[in-house]
């Protein structure tokens, strides 16, 4: 289990979270969502240890190996999809999770050519060839089409435990989400 302990977070004027509390299941698929601004990527921002809190704390994540796809692909263009991919693991885990995701005919194609669905499967690739342990993923679905969509979901079910942010309904239902917390 992980615990969200008095998480207080504020930027600049704007305080995001104020003695917030939660708890996230081990395992299964979690969705996080709410309107825009409201703290859903900071929350994942905190929980992968890109952003410190104010206050408050966060137990049960000693030990976890923690992959993220953000809302922007961050890929490094100049590689080609299995380089971006094999980064974090080795070939034949990127062709596998590659194929996986219906990429079998753009993986030598270097990152800075692909559309933006292409990147966003790639990103996703990527995770999960890192770790699919915790799976921390904000907008995973952007870009993609229906059949893409499906395939990423199957994907992201794979996971030990996957915290999503969306705005859209629709991926709840997609996801089979076990949880919703609302922001």
């Amino acid at each position: 289990m992980i615990e969200i302990k008095n998480l207080s977070i504020k930027l600049g004027e704007k305080t995001i979270f104020s003695g917030y509390n939660s708890t996230l299941p081990d395992e299964g698929v979690v969705m996080i969502s709410g309107e825009s601004g409201i703290g859903k990527t900071t929350l994942l921002r905190v929980l992968c240890g890109l952003q410190k809190p104010d206050s408050g704390n966060i137990i049960g994540l000693a030990d976890r190996k923690i992959s993220v796809v953000f809302q922007e692909p961050r890929l490094l263009e100049h590689l080609t999809a299995i380089e971006n991919v094999a980064l974090v693991s080795d070939r034949a885990t990127a062709v596998n999770l590659l194929c996986e995701l219906n990429m079998e005919n753009e993986m030598y194609m270097k990152a800075g050519k692909l559309s933006g669905g292409q990147k966003q499967r790639v990103s996703l690739a990527r995770a999960f060839a890192f770790s699919d342990d915790i799976v921390l993923l904000d907008e995973p679905f952007t870009g993609l089409d229906e059949q893409n969509k499906q395939k990423a979901a199957r994907l992201i079910q794979t996971a030990r435990l996957a915290i999503v942010v969306s705005h859209d309904a629709k991926d709840a239902e997609l996801l089979s989400v076990d949880e919703k917390i609302q922001l």
